[in-house]
């Protein structure tokens, strides 16, 4: 699977920095608060920390200062659709709530399951759409005015059919990602050339990239997306991380 040149810490709202921010800004006790929440919102745990944080910065009018110090990828286009991505994450939880989940060690930083594959694709889709420059450098969510580029809906007035993920690249394409928790089969391809077909309509673009992740990918799939122009295939795979604590 591709990998990054630059560790998704530095795209993603730097939690290392923000706590000792906040506690120089007198805002120790929202920071432990936010730190050692139990809540998540659907797979969102540190993305949900992210999301308060970037809401209680905005509140207290510090967001502008955080992002000249500590966190100047914020200023870019990809920065700030990582922003309004925290922002529709908050504004999901203020709607519909979260739930509490068993503690964790509050330093972790990455959401991964342990295991060597995700238990549920939306975790899957959670974690790439927080991360996508680990597929290809540069990848960034789709800009959306309305919505989300995270399960985006490909039918505008048909039925509820929708791309796990709307990226675009360097260069400016669209990207479809398609995701399957487990293995990929042949009729993947047929259905993300569906979803090319409609974005090239609905966009005007004249080429649409496509990327398929799965932890396996089949004989099959791999024969199917030979045939196929602009089709990458990504096997992903975790790993645990275990870090000591001085007590």
């Amino acid at each position: 699977m591709a990998t990054a040149t630059q560790e998704p810490e530095f795209e993603n709202l730097p939690l290392r920095l923000a706590w000792p921010f906040l506690e120089a800004n007198g805002l120790a006790t929202e920071a432990d608060e936010i730190r050692t929440s139990p809540e998540r919102l659907g797979s969102y745990t540190t993305s949900l920390r992210r999301a308060k944080l970037v809401a209680l910065l905005r509140r207290k009018g510090l967001l502008d200062r955080f992002i000249e110090t500590n966190w100047r990828f914020a200023l870019t286009p990809a920065g700030k659709a990582k922003l309004n991505r925290y922002d529709h994450i908050y504004s999901k939880y203020e709607t519909s709530g979260a739930a509490a989940v068993p503690s964790t060690n509050a330093t972790t930083e990455d959401e991964t399951e342990a295991g060597t594959k995700f238990a549920l694709e939306e975790q899957l889709r959670d974690y790439l759409a927080e991360n996508l420059g680990i597929l290809e450098p540069g990848l960034s969510l789709w800009p959306v005015e309305d919505g989300d580029a995270v399960e985006f809906p490909v039918d505008e007035h048909g039925p509820s059919r929708r791309i796990d993920i709307l990226a675009k690249d360097r260069g400016e394409l669209p990207v479809i990602i398609e995701l399957k928790v487990s293995r990929g089969h042949e009729k993947t391809v047929g259905q993300a050339l569906y979803y090319r077909a409609r974005i090239k309509q609905r966009f005007g673009a004249e080429r649409v990239r496509i990327f398929i992740v799965a932890a396996e990918i089949s004989p099959e799939l791999q024969a199917a997306a030979s045939e196929v122009s602009d089709v990458l295939l990504f096997e992903y795979s975790l790993a645990v991380k275990v870090t000591a604590i001085t007590t």
